[in-house]
């Protein structure tokens, strides 16, 4: 899939989860994005083995890690709003994992969803910008179009293009565990995240 093609399919999957935006599950939640998340916590999801490459050029995927825990984040390096905030979270995160001893079991991994402008070169610009400590935070970028589309689809990620931003997103931290995610986190709740992270490692 050409990025041209790539495009029109994520604007018609963001089309699609738009028009989802009011309605409930159970009456216990009011929006999708709300029932999306109550989804994966009750029932984790499995992540296909996608191949990725990240900044230092090495392969990885969402399914496999050698940490006990992931924390992804969906983001584009010319973002001037959120991905900036997702950014100094992260790096927020990073310090408080190396000051509770935990960062050598979790990994930080900030994934693109526009590898045509954010190659290897671009990513660890990115890194350096936010002060990251690698391997413990790596930026990565997929290899194949239809894949990133796949799983931009499989975490719910809605990714609009816009002529004077480069692209509307929505934003969130996935914690996945054994190639699953297991909870999914708004990026001004850090501190719930760090907290979800400790007492997973403390069992």
């Amino acid at each position: 899939m050409n990025g041209s093609s790539t495009i029109a399919t994520i604007v018609i999957l963001a089309i699609g989860l738009s028009a989802l935006t009011v309605g409930t599950n159970g009456w216990s939640t009011w929006t999708a994005e709300a029932a999306r998340r109550q989804a994966v916590v009750e029932r984790p999801r499995p992540l296909p083995a996608y191949q990725l490459l990240d900044s230092r050029g090495e392969s990885l995927t969402l399914a496999q890690s050698e940490r006990d825990l992931t924390v992804v984040d969906l983001i584009y390096t010319q973002c001037p709003t959120v991905c900036l905030a997702m950014g100094a979270q992260f790096r927020q995160l990073q310090s408080e994992l190396a000051t509770a001893g935990l960062l050598e079991r979790v990994e930080l991994l900030s994934v693109t969803f526009d590898p045509a402008n954010d190659d290897q070169s671009t990513l660890s610009d990115y890194l350096r910008r936010f002060g990251a400590v690698e391997p413990h935070w790596r930026a990565a970028r997929f290899q194949d179009n239809d894949e990133l589309a796949a799983s931009l689809t499989d975490l719910g990620v809605i990714v609009i293009p816009e002529q004077s931003m480069g692209f509307v997103h929505n934003a969130a931290y996935y914690l996945i565990e054994n190639g699953r995610v297991i909870e999914i986190f708004d990026i001004e709740a850090r501190t719930d995240l760090f907290e979800a992270i400790r007492a997973r490692l403390a069992t």
